[in-house]
């Protein structure tokens, strides 16, 4: 019975795990963190993100904040009604579930443009058969 329960646990384990193995960890803005002086248009491009993976907002808190929105706040730089604020200096988003994620400063947003977006896709299991050309 033994074996038996240590087998399901490691393979209920395996299901789990690659997630948390293979999450990356973004600091935002690199070295320049999470200000009003970054491009984050450019500092996006080329990342491909996935779910598990974890952005890093590093700012001086009096300064800046992180207001998590939806496609309308981050177009029009609104921080209310928002689905997340955080003021830390130091916050740490976890990405999930897929899609579009939106994220403003509420004092530099809209005269700075200090906002991010970014598009979360779901990670492929580990034995997923790629296909080949013909």
């Amino acid at each position: 019975m033994l074996p038996i329960m240590i087998a399901l646990t490691i393979g209920i384990g395996l299901l789990v795990l690659p997630e948390l193995v293979f999450a990356k960890e973004y600091v935002v803005g690199d070295e320049n963190g999470w200000n009003y002086e970054v491009d984050y248009y450019a500092w996006a491009d080329g990342k491909t993100f996935y779910v598990g993976d974890l952005l890093v907002f590093n700012y001086a808190k009096e300064e800046h904040n992180v207001i998590v929105v939806n496609a309308t706040g981050y177009d029009t730089c609104l921080a209310s009604p928002n689905l997340g604020a955080f003021d830390s200096g130091n916050d740490k988003i976890s990405l999930t579930p897929p899609g579009k994620k939106y994220y403003i400063c509420q004092w530099h947003c809209d005269y700075s443009d200090q906002k991010l977006m970014i598009t979360v896709l779901r990670k492929k299991m580990l034995g997923t058969p790629i296909s080949s050309p013909h």
